[in-house]
């Protein structure tokens, strides 16, 4: 499973440099949080910058809603989507809602993968992570029983127990933040450690300590620098020559030889100014010579034989006079390798660093720092006849949909972008030009009823219209039809068109109909546009709403929350217009009344004058000496009754 959202909104919209100045800062403490409201969901925090003593305010908003989270920072950072004081903010925020130090009563835990936030094993956050009940249970069982320690090196565990006649294997690591990575397929959502894992926990913490993770390291690596420092390394032989002590589980190098020296760092000689001053302009001198007469052009690869069953290249080649076409042969480039970029249009070099964070590696360091094999990714061998898992599959899409985005973005008036069609192979005849759209591909489902039921799933581009079966891209997550490759308005989507992917319909059984259409229809409907077969359809209605109010205290404010029922159903702001209510195995479609609504908002507002507006969940919002000040309340009650 993924990271909690939080943490998937730093890797999907930061850099590396800008992620690792925020875990710095988050570190170090200077990230503080001012305000929390957890009824709407928003906080503020107090950061401190790495640089300068200068404090920021960061504000988040909708932090249990992943896809409409919003973070903003009052520095001028500009140069990408996140900056290193929202990367500090919310790295603390997730920090203290694992810790339970905020409420997250609606949170509930996968227990293939959570992670625990300590850096030795500790009995009282064991306690606070898990129940009084697991706790004493993983006790009791310690006392006749033992779990078996199959491997534990490189700061790794595996271990397997028997609960009630079922075989558990427990995965505990440490990670690259020095906390605990945990998998397990035991069954508890209420708590982010489960017992099978406070059992092995609590046997290695009675027979080895907290510091036991520590003493399983390998220090290979960190030797290995010390020992640079002589000019040695683990491979030559240190025998009398240095040996190596322990101090709360980190090495120290003791020299044994006091005739090895440290080897001095050798410092290049400055080069005397006229000669500096004579380089710089002779290189003025090309650089006005100098005209651009390659570029680099992005081929999507569609021979991949596994998801996503794509690839993204970058070619190089001359361009005609008028720069919009390649003159002749094109060379596919390994940007894997450094690849010189000072001859290069600027838009080429936006495109190369964009394409470069979609290669397979980059891919795989993401699945392996959020998948349950975090670490060992890697090294498992997939074959290709194989599907992938689901959880790998929605990580993958995680990863690329926000990086496809931005480069349809740089990208969509770029006549250097081709398609190399599948079973091609990758020559320059063989590509063909590619259009990125600058449209959003929407998906729309309609059902028809026969003697069972069809759902079918068709696409909506700008102001065209295609079935989904035409989609010429094996992947779920693009559509390319004609030459055309469009990009859907959120990865979530994916998820919907995977489903109907690739005939692009469903069949569902008259007898299972009633139950489709409630647990999984009518949700769709709510977020999709679905038209339903006119049998289906009991009527539609114009709908009146009927109105309530609910008055919540929050802290010093009085919140107004404005609620509009339809049939029963109630809406919420951002609702679609058209209300579908199940009714057995017949629909009920109620077209709401926004202006009735508004009307109804209005008048709430011009009660009085200090009112604040949330347009998200259409709120109002009133300090509590307002309330009480002239006896404003109980006109406000006499009104409402009128």
């Amino acid at each position: 499973m993924a990271l909690p959202h939080l943490i998937k909104f730093v890797y999907t919209h930061g850099t590396d440099e800008v992620i690792r100045r925020g875990k710095k800062i988050h570190s170090i403490g200077f990230a503080e949080l001012a305000e929390y409201d957890d009824l709407f969901g928003s906080a503020i925090f107090r950061v401190k910058d790495d640089t300068y003593s200068t404090f920021y305010k960061v504000n988040i908003q909708r932090i249990k809603d992943p896809k409409n989270l919003s973070v903003r920072c009052a520095c001028p950072y500009n140069l990408g989507d996140i900056c290193r004081h929202e990367v500090a903010a919310l790295f603390q925020l997730q920090d203290m809602i694992d810790k339970g130090r905020l409420k997250a009563d609606d949170a509930k835990y996968d227990q293939r993968h959570t992670e625990v936030k300590m850096k030795l094993i500790e009995l009282k956050t064991l306690r606070m992570l898990s129940s009084q009940e697991v706790f004493e249970a993983a006790e009791n069982y310690l006392r006749g029983n033992k779990a078996k320690i199959e491997f534990a090196e490189n700061e790794t565990v595996k271990a397997t127990l028997q609960l009630d006649g079922v075989s558990y294997t427990v995965l505990i690591r440490k990670n690259d933040e020095r906390n605990f990575d945990t998998s397990c397929e035991y069954l508890d959502e209420e708590h982010p450690l489960c017992l099978p894992k406070i059992i092995v926990f609590l046997q290695l913490l009675n027979a080895h300590g907290s510091n036991y993770f520590d003493s399983i390291r390998n220090w290979d690596k960190d030797k290995n620098k010390l020992l640079e420092l002589y000019g040695y390394s683990l491979k030559d032989d240190l025998t009398g020559k240095f040996e190596f002590l322990y101090k709360e589980g980190k090495p120290f190098l003791r020299l044994l030889d006091p005739s090895i020296k440290r080897v001095a760092p050798v410092i290049p000689l400055p080069k005397p100014a006229y000669m500096m001053q004579a380089v710089v302009e002779e290189v003025e001198e090309k650089t006005e010579d100098i005209k651009i007469t390659k570029r680099y052009g992005v081929v999507f690869n569609f021979n991949k034989k596994t998801y996503p069953f794509f690839t993204v290249d970058i070619v190089l080649g001359e361009v005609t006079d008028d720069a919009d076409a390649f003159a002749g042969k094109v060379e596919k480039l390994d940007i894997s390798r450094y690849v010189e970029t000072d001859n290069v249009h600027d838009q080429d070099k936006n495109v190369l660093t964009l394409v470069r964070k979609l290669q397979e590696a980059e891919i795989n360091k993401y699945i392996s720092r959020n998948s349950p094999f975090a670490g060992i990714w890697e090294n498992i061998i997939q074959s290709e006849d194989d599907d992938l898992p689901a959880d790998t599959k929605e990580l993958m899409t995680e990863y690329l949909f926000p990086k496809l985005k931005k480069l349809f973005e740089e990208t969509t008036n770029n006549p250097f972008t081709y398609i190399l069609p599948k079973g091609k192979p990758f020559k320059t005849g063989n590509l063909e030009k590619l259009v990125l759209s600058e449209h959003e591909a929407t998906p729309q489902f309609f059902i028809k009823k026969n003697s069972h039921f069809t759902i079918t799933c068709r696409i909506a581009t700008g102001i065209m219209q295609y079935e989904l079966k035409d989609n010429e891209s094996p992947c779920p997550i693009l559509f390319l039809f004609n030459h055309q490759l469009h990009l859907w308005k959120s990865y979530d989507v994916v998820e919907q068109i995977d489903k109907f992917h690739p005939s692009g319909s469903i069949t569902v059984p008259a007898d299972e109909w009633a139950k489709s259409l409630s647990e999984y229809i009518i949700p769709l409907a709510r977020e999709y546009k679905v038209e339903f077969d006119k049998s289906i359809v009991r009527e539609v209605k114009d709908g009146e709403p009927e109105m309530k109010l609910f008055l919540l205290e929050k802290g010093e404010f009085l919140v107004f929350q404005p609620v509009f029922t339809y049939k029963g159903y109630e809406t919420r702001a951002k609702d679609r217009d058209e209300v579908v209510v199940s009714q057995g195995e017949t629909v009920l479609i109620v077209r709401r009344n926004r202006a009735a609504e508004i009307a109804f908002i209005d008048k709430l507002r011009n009660l009085h004058s200090n009112f604040v507006f949330n347009e998200d969940n259409q709120s109002l919002i009133l300090k509590g000496t307002d309330v009480l000040r002239n006896n404003w309340f109980f006109l406000f009650v006499d009104a409402m009754k009128d």
